[in-house]
């Protein structure tokens, strides 16, 4: 670790503020190599003033002697001193380092260097890159200077292979994993994935990122996200889905698979959903939480559609922002007067919330306010802990659900 003196910066200190400063700092070394930090880099050796150093003459003598014998002359630049009390002398006032190679040797990295510097050769000179896009691409690479160390040369060669494949639209509609590769696995492709994009993106000027990123530009499927569970909960629903009792669907297939009921029962955690009973041509989806964005499917504007949360600010919230989706969603269980049953199941809830949702109906507003007021013997009711004999009179009174 580099030293601070006063005055006379010995060698080793010197190369340890060069180190600090320009390798072990990624940004500088990024812009030392794309030639946004120009050379040469100039170090001032702090060479003392005359009192300096008569006050500590051998630390003065150790400053000449070892930049005297310093094992890189050419580099250090040395000015005559006229010291009052040593007379004249020959200092060293400054170490100059022109370019980048005379940097990486003085810092001894030259192997560590020529790896990396190979590799990105070896990718530059591939048939697939362009002269005119080639700055860009190196730019890129050197972006990602800490990965491309990483990779062992097999896999370089590997990550090259897969990139002079890769063309717009050879996904077909598939998912990822089924892409259509020679000898390179897309488990690679998924692992590199980010890297992949931004090279291909420059090879393609712009391409890419203009399409939405590499999964779109391939046309290739993301993989499933945002998994619900559904549970038909009647037995004729339940034919018509080749038998399932219960399965999973994913955001995206939802969005486009219409389910086979007229009831749709959005319920936010998945146990309260799935000790649902029997209703007749019902269908329950639950386990989503906030994830509601495939209730923009087209398919439910024909269908009666259910919400059922916690009691608490939190779920009030979601009611809302569904609401907003579905303006004729009917709430299950999202009243007064199920807060006033089980009220004392109820347990607090952290402020999550902040603004006033926008879709609630009155009443419900007033209890969303209600409950961030404390007006009752706490602040959130779960779905949990609404008992099964509840659950059904609610379904058989109020909603006319359960199947008689």
């Amino acid at each position: 670790m580099a030293k601070t003196v006063a005055w006379g910066i010995l060698p080793d200190d010197a190369i340890a503020q060069l180190r600090k400063k320009e390798w072990d700092n990624p940004r500088h070394l990024k812009q030392r190599l794309r030639h946004q930090r120009p050379f040469p880099i100039v170090l001032s050796l702090k060479a003392p003033t005359g009192q300096q150093a008569f006050a500590d003459i051998d630390h003065f003598h150790t400053f000449f002697k070892t930049w005297k014998n310093f094992a890189y002359p050419d580099l250090v630049e040395w000015q005559q001193r006229q010291f009052k009390q040593l007379a004249t002398q020959h200092v060293p006032v400054k170490l100059v380092i022109p370019t980048l190679d005379v940097m990486v040797e003085l810092l001894g990295q030259q192997q560590r260097f020529k790896k990396i510097s190979d590799k990105i050769s070896f990718l530059l000179q591939q048939l697939f890159v362009e002269p005119h896009i080639e700055y860009a691409l190196f730019s890129t690479l050197i972006e990602y200077l800490e990965q491309i160390e990483q990779y062992p040369e097999h896999d370089w060669q590997l990550l090259i292979h897969l990139i002079a494949q890769l063309k717009a639209n050879m996904g077909a509609g598939h998912y990822l994993r089924a892409l259509p590769l020679q000898h390179v696995d897309t488990k690679f492709l998924e692992k590199n994935l980010i890297f992949v994009e931004a090279i291909c993106d420059v090879l393609h000027q712009g391409e890419i990122q203009a399409t939405g990123g590499l999964l779109s530009w391939l046309n290739c499927l993301d993989h499933p996200k945002g998994w619900l569970m559904i549970k038909p909960l009647c037995a004729k629903v339940q034919q018509s889905l080749g038998g399932f009792p219960v399965f999973q669907l994913s955001t995206d297939v939802l969005t486009e698979f219409e389910l086979p009921a007229q009831h749709i029962i959005v319920v936010e955690n998945i146990q309260s959903g799935l000790a649902l009973p029997m209703l007749e041509n019902s269908i329950v989806v639950c386990g989503g939480g906030k994830n509601i964005k495939w209730l923009d499917a087209a398919w439910l504007q024909h269908k009666k559609v259910y919400y059922w949360g916690d009691l608490d600010s939190e779920g009030l919230n979601i009611l809302s922002m569904v609401r907003q989706k579905i303006p004729d969603v009917i709430p299950l269980m999202m009243d007064e007067a199920t807060v006033l049953q089980f009220q004392d199941k109820m347990v607090d809830e952290p402020d999550s919330v902040f603004s006033e949702p926008q879709y609630l109906t009155a009443e419900e507003l007033s209890l969303f306010h209600a409950l961030r007021k404390n007006c009752y013997k706490n602040k959130r009711l779960e779905q949990e802990r609404i008992s099964n004999d509840w659950i059904n009179l609610y379904l058989t009174v109020e909603s006319k659900l359960l199947k008689k």
